[in-house]
């Protein structure tokens, strides 16, 4: 049985739909999954949130309220324009020279609070089972 999930394809080209370059979005789907335990959590199936996002207080935010400490989505295609709300409130850049800087970048920004290997090695995990592939040669 495949652990590869329509939710993560779905979210994958939602992504791409809300002005997300095709390599990041792949970076943000194992992101995801990473962080939604591939797409199986409450906060997931109940919040409609893949991001483990928390409720957003000093930006713009699509969430129509909070449970269980994360924000809340009316669906999935809020949520993902939530977390582009997010990435252009932080000043992401549209496209990373590999994932070991998106990565890095999100911890030095605050957006997790794991230690930076065990979250790099979740992440690639799941880059590697959606997208295969060598995770530190993406190309432009």
């Amino acid at each position: 049985m495949s652990i590869i999930t329509k939710y993560g394809t779905d979210l994958y080209l939602l992504l791409v739909a809300q002005g997300f370059l095709p390599e990041t979005a792949k970076m943000i789907t194992a992101q995801a999954a990473h962080e939604s335990g591939n797409f199986t959590s409450d906060i997931f199936r109940f919040n409609n949130n893949p991001f483990g996002m928390k409720l957003a207080k000093e930006r713009f935010t699509s969430a129509i309220g909070e449970r269980k400490g994360h924000a809340l989505y009316a669906s999935i295609e809020e949520a993902v324009k939530d977390y582009w709300y997010y990435y252009q409130a932080k000043n992401y850049p549209m496209f990373w020279k590999d994932i070991d800087t998106f990565i890095e970048t999100l911890k030095m920004k605050g957006y997790f609070e794991a230690p930076l290997s065990v979250y790099m090695k979740a992440v690639k995990y799941f880059y590697k089972i959606y997208f295969g592939g060598m995770v530190n040669s993406i190309k432009k």
